[in-house]
């Protein structure tokens, strides 16, 4: 709705709330290289102070006697503009943390890389 004055808002609309995965980074380490919770959390909170939100770690299940490590994990920051910061211009970043790798990208969760795909499916 629109007046001479200019446009007028909506009292009764939603208010908007962003992807919580736009404010997350996907890490992966190197195998035999794994890294923690809290190594990233320190990390990133030096980088980012008081912008980190949580870590997580994917912890995979034993396969008989032998512990499986960890290969990749999420950073949730609380700004959306973070992910942004800690990426610059590239696409995929490593940091050096403890002498071990970490490979940084966006997020893209499982439920947009499927939307996207039937999306670009019903195009053809």
């Amino acid at each position: 709705m629109s007046t001479s004055r200019g446009s007028v808002l909506n009292a009764y609309a939603l208010e908007f709330e962003p992807n919580p995965d736009d404010r997350c980074i996907f890490v992966t380490f190197s195998n035999g290289f794994p890294l923690t919770e809290s190594q990233i959390f320190a990390f990133f909170n030096r980088m980012c102070p008081g912008r980190v939100v949580d870590v997580y770690v994917h912890r995979p299940r034993p396969t008989g006697r032998v512990a499986r490590q960890g290969l990749f994990g999420k950073v949730m920051f609380n700004s959306i503009s973070i992910p942004g910061y800690v990426l610059g211009s590239r696409e995929k970043v490593c940091f050096v943390i403890d002498g071990r790798p970490m490979y940084c990208r966006r997020f893209v969760s499982k439920r947009s890389r499927t939307a996207n795909a039937t999306a670009l499916g019903d195009r053809r």
